[in-house]
């Protein structure tokens, strides 16, 4: 038989011993005893019960993650390697038709006429035509999501009355622009001109009126451009492009400019084309030249001090002269506007 080790619970007694089956507590005669341990097995300490409990919870933990699936499900989706599938189902009513198998809001379903390409009233994953007709299934193209399944629905007919916001023209957004340059976005939507229009690059706050034009530093990470009319819960929504603004080159330092200069003039004829390309290069074909207090155009300029160096002799070209502080650029740098030759 196993023998146990006993406690006394009266306050004036506490005391413990071993044995299989007592009635009462050997030193006062109380039977108000329990149990505390088994002496047949050692006592477990701390430390392993922290370990035990660890390994249980990493198993376990384990266990959640390969089956998450199945123990939380989505309801609808199949995840594989990163990638959701989904399925289209639908189910057609009275005056709607249901989509099922596909998480709306993820994907940016909606549904258009298949005649006219307008999109139609929708309330969550029920689309609600204005009139009989066939109807096309469009979604957001995502890396990282599938859907398969039937995406037209042919010839649908209403049998009762429409609902009361199917005939009303829906807001949806047609395109965004990116100016590349600079990375600014421009919104296309086919009610620009609404006075009720608003847009945010959150789906549930921060709204501004008629606000289609956005700078990459007001996107600040946000993945979509969100509109809606302020009268409305109808929402439409689109990914925003990614765009990386391209790093300004900036123009040569004045010195290179002007040992390019100087060698062109001390060969006009063999040396042209290398200053002429010099300016290409640094985006500038289109600099003035300032020379004899006249602004020209720099073929201008080239032809004249030509006609100068046949009649009056190549010397002339020596006392031409640009200095570094002659060499103007625009305000960022990037390109040479003016050079001022002086004698």
């Amino acid at each position: 038989m196993k023998k146990y080790v006993w406690k006394c619970e009266l306050e004036t007694c506490g005391n413990e011993f071993k044995a299989e089956n007592p009635d009462q507590c050997p030193n006062c005669g109380g039977d108000d005893i329990m149990i505390i341990e088994e002496t047949g097995i050692p006592p477990m300490s701390d430390n392993i019960k922290k370990i035990l409990i660890a390994s249980f919870g990493i198993v376990a933990i384990g266990l959640i993650w390969m089956n998450f699936d199945k123990i939380v499900p989505t309801d609808i989706g199949e995840i594989k390697d990163g990638t959701i599938t989904y399925t289209l189902n639908t189910v057609k009513y009275d005056n709607y038709f249901e989509i099922e198998g596909v998480d709306i809001n993820e994907t940016g379903l909606f549904v258009i006429n298949s005649l006219s390409g307008d999109k139609i009233y929708s309330e969550g994953n029920e689309f609600y035509p204005c009139e009989d007709g066939s109807f096309t299934i469009k979604w957001e193209k995502q890396n990282n999501v599938e859907i398969k399944g039937k995406n037209k629905i042919k010839n649908f007919k209403l049998d009762k009355d429409a609902h009361k916001n199917a005939c009303v023209k829906q807001l949806e957004i047609l395109d965004v622009d990116v100016r590349t340059s600079d990375c600014n976005y421009s919104i296309m939507t086919n009610m620009d001109d609404n006075a009720k229009l608003e847009v945010s690059l959150k789906k549930n706050n921060d709204y501004i009126k008629g606000k289609l034009v956005w700078k990459l530093s007001e996107i600040n990470g946000a993945d979509y451009f969100y509109v809606r009319l302020d009268d409305s819960d109808q929402i439409d929504k689109i990914k925003i492009p990614s765009c990386i603004v391209p790093k300004v080159r900036k123009s040569v330092p004045a010195s290179e400019v002007v040992a390019s200069f100087n060698l062109y003039i001390s060969d006009i004829k063999n040396n042209r084309t290398q200053f002429t390309e010099f300016l290409k290069k640094e985006n500038s074909a289109s600099v003035i030249i300032v020379y004899k207090g006249e602004e020209m155009q720099l073929m201008d300029f080239i032809m004249q001090i030509r006609t100068t160096e046949r009649n009056d002799g190549a010397i002339f070209l020596q006392s031409l002269r640009l200095n570094e502080s002659n060499v103007f650029y625009n305000s960022e740098k990037t390109k040479i506007i003016k050079l001022k030759i002086t004698k």
